[in-house]
């Protein structure tokens, strides 16, 4: 797989894309995207995936106005990426709603056309108004919502805070946090910047179905 892909370019307006942001956690990420950057790129192995089917252009038409070269690049690399729905939490515990309705593709990782150890970049995707549980885990955390306003909360239990699209959100080691997606579908920059072995937990919470049926 030779530099002539779309994978460094994209890379490189990330790049640009990150600097105007003074968040935690920031720096890292570019350190560790700059470290990796220029290391032998592969081919990954991906099938069709039906929820990047079905919302990454609409997502992609979300983003344009605001950040078109920004959306040209993620247009033009999306054929070189494969986007997997993760299966590693317990449904029951997760919730069926976002086990089948959301996928990423890590783009710098131990399984990604980029290879690093303990660290992973990529892209992640949820459908509209779908519910993340709160969960954890021990790898620190890069979000950068590219779409918006979508719902945070950093507590079981706590309010919502609704955060528009191009607005940081660093996560420290286990941290709980919570996304409830708006009315658009959530696509996201994502980063573990360490400890990328240890897996995610839930953290139970009281008002899941509530939030669940809530529309924003």
């Amino acid at each position: 797989m030779g530099r002539d892909t779309a994978i460094p370019a994209f890379l490189d307006e990330i790049d640009n894309y990150l600097a105007g942001f003074p968040e935690p956690g920031v720096a890292l990420v570019q350190a560790g995207i700059e470290k990796y950057l220029h290391g032998d790129l592969h081919a990954v192995a991906g099938e069709d995936n039906a929820v990047v089917s079905a919302w990454f252009q609409r997502a992609l038409d979300v983003i344009a106005p605001s950040a078109p070269l920004l959306a040209t690049s993620l247009a033009r690399v999306l054929p070189e990426l494969a986007w997997i729905t993760y299966d590693g939490y317990d449904e029951s515990e997760i919730g069926a709603d976002f086990a089948r309705n959301h996928a990423y593709a890590s783009i710098i990782g131990d399984t990604s056309p980029l290879y690093a150890q303990d660290f992973d970049f990529g892209l992640f995707l949820i459908a509209p108004q779908v519910l993340y549980r709160d969960h954890c885990h021990a790898a620190p955390e890069l979000y950068v919502p590219l779409t918006g306003p979508h719902g945070w909360r950093f507590e079981p239990n706590a309010p919502l805070s609704i955060k528009p699209a191009h607005e940081a959100i660093w996560n420290e080691p286990g941290q709980s946090h919570l996304t409830k997606v708006g009315p658009e579908p959530f696509l996201s920059l994502y980063c573990w910047t360490s400890d990328n072995d240890k897996p995610a937990a839930v953290v139970p919470a009281t008002d899941w179905d509530e939030l669940e049926t809530l529309r924003l």
